[in-house]
């Protein structure tokens, strides 16, 4: 802790039973009572009602019992050296403390009380200079004829060139320039040491520390980047089929999205879903086709587009061919099932019913069924290749299920009675996830590790890829911008995880 500018009388001896008081009565390790700046200096003169403001630009400054606000001459001597009595209530951000001459509340009837009271701060308004010494840095404000120097002091004393040069006019007041209305937060940036530069002559408008906060951040500036539209999916060019199908995303989230289709004439805009636009019965021809995002902004942006050419002669009317790769045992000893399956096509999807129950879509590496009951179980799969070709021959299988008899509550068991271990390769094993990229990363190829029972293998799958053989760790291929999601599931002789582990993360950046 320092002595005020300009020293204060006494011994060493009083020097240090001062600081030995400081060290004692210290407030707590995070409330300091430097980080603050004048916000407003009111020289009185004659009316002996002169005051200073303090505003902290960080929070947790009102500990300043015991510091020091100094007031200089114009020749830079001290005019008058106050010591804090005590700390203020209020260390919020922004927070003010109010220190006043002897006549203030006679010539501000309605204004707040001060924080503190000193009836020698009188201020000249023809110059003078106001220091809040113990700052870190300091701060300084000179106003009229003040000339200087400052006394000597660690760091120095600065105010550069003073404000109102020809003296304060009568019933002004010096107040800290900063933006109005926003951003109008005091920071330390809002003091660039010279004073006419920091302060203007403004009606006197005192705060005490209890006064309401009214400053505010700044909202941000308005949104006028139009967003840009990437096309994820497209037909071949040249396409052999009267379906297109077009998938597309915008760099803003939130964007709606337009839609074109022509053929040589003019591009005729409709909304359009976000999630993709699909066109049926085209006839022979060339197609330009556009899509164009508008965002929450309404700010519109330039269409992306793709040509090309429908020639149905190249259409593909041969099905494709649905294998099934693995099944459970026949009979199966549990209430769980599992399957994997191919198409001789590639990118194909698939559908899958058990029993009576309807074909349903079902993802492309396999399904798995919990809850079974006992008995006769039925289960199709069929593929259907890109070209909307549907296999005419699922591919079936027919299974038992054998559930273990119930144990009566206190019946014993002798090891005869014991229930059977399921055959190898019978029972679904547990996946968990061990590794995996943070919720948001700019990592476009995260890694993920992940562990089962021995022996098992594992399938993977990035968003809606198919299920594929992989192992620990596995690293995805690059991965653009936006929300993404992987699984992996334990692959134990026939029977796979019915509940892949899944994570859902967002690669970050621009596209």
């Amino acid at each position: 802790m320092r002595l005020g500018a300009g020293g204060r009388p006494g011994t060493a001896l009083l020097a240090a039973l001062v600081v030995t008081a400081s060290l004692l009565y210290a407030p707590p390790a995070e409330a300091t009572f430097h980080e603050m700046s004048i916000r407003e200096v009111y020289p009185g003169g004659s009316d002996n009602a002169s005051y200073v403001e303090l505003q902290m630009w960080a929070s947790g400054q009102n500990f300043v019992a015991g510091h020091h606000l100094v007031a200089y001459n114009a020749n830079g001597s001290v005019n008058e050296d106050f010591s804090f009595p005590s700390a203020v209530a209020s260390g919020a951000n922004q927070a003010t403390i109010l220190v006043a001459d002897s006549s203030y509340s006679s010539a501000f009837p309605s204004g707040p009380a001060p924080d503190a009271s000193d009836a020698a701060l009188n201020l000249s308004p023809t110059g003078g200079a106001v220091c809040w010494t113990e700052g870190s840095p300091p701060d300084c404000v000179s106003w009229g004829g003040f000339t200087g120097p400052f006394p000597a002091h660690v760091p120095s004393l600065v105010a550069g060139s003073p404000a109102s040069p020809g003296g304060v006019g009568a019933g002004k007041a010096l107040r800290r320039t900063i933006a109005p209305n926003c951003s109008t937060l005091l920071e330390l940036a809002d003091d660039s040491d010279d004073s006419a530069t920091d302060f203007s002559e403004q009606g006197p408008s005192p705060r005490d520390n209890a006064s309401a906060i009214a400053e505010h951040e700044c909202p941000p500036p308005p949104d006028t980047t139009p967003p840009v539209v990437t096309i994820d999916s497209h037909p071949a060019n040249p396409s052999p089929g009267a379906t297109a199908i077009f998938k597309y995303h915008s760099n803003e989230t939130g964007s709606s999205f337009e839609c074109s289709l022509s053929s040589g004439g003019a591009d005729a805009f409709g909304a359009c879903a976000a999630s993709g636009r699909t066109y049926t019965n085209l006839a022979d021809g060339n197609y330009t086709f556009k899509v164009r995002a508008t965002d929450k902004a309404s700010n519109l942006g330039l269409p992306a587009a793709f040509s090309w050419k429908v020639d149905n002669s190249l259409a593909d009317r041969t099905p494709p061919d649905t294998m099934l790769l693995s099944a459970p045992a026949d009979p199966s000893d549990g209430s769980a099932a599992s399957f994997t399956y191919s198409s001789s096509e590639p990118g194909s999807s698939f559908e899958c019913k058990l029993d009576a129950g309807p074909f349903q879509a079902c993802e492309p590496g396999g399904i798995a069924y919990t809850g079974l009951a006992a008995g006769q179980h039925a289960f199709q799969v069929r593929a259907i290749d890109p070209s909307r070709n549907v296999d005419p021959t699922p591919a079936g299988y027919s299974f038992g299920v054998v559930l273990p008899a119930p144990v009566l509550a206190g019946a014993a068991r002798s090891p005869s009675q014991s229930s059977p271990p399921p055959a190898p390769g019978s029972a679904p094993v547990p996946t968990t996830l061990t590794g995996r990229p943070a919720p948001r990363s700019r990592d476009r190829t995260p890694t993920f590790r992940f562990r089962s029972s021995a022996g098992a293998r594992f399938q993977c799958k990035v968003d809606g890829a198919a299920f594929k053989p992989c192992r620990s760790p596995f690293t995805t291929k690059p991965l653009a911008p936006g929300r993404h999601t992987f699984k992996v599931r334990a692959v134990l002789g026939r029977a796979a995880d019915p509940t892949p582990a899944a994570v859902s993360f967002r690669v970050i950046g621009r596209r």
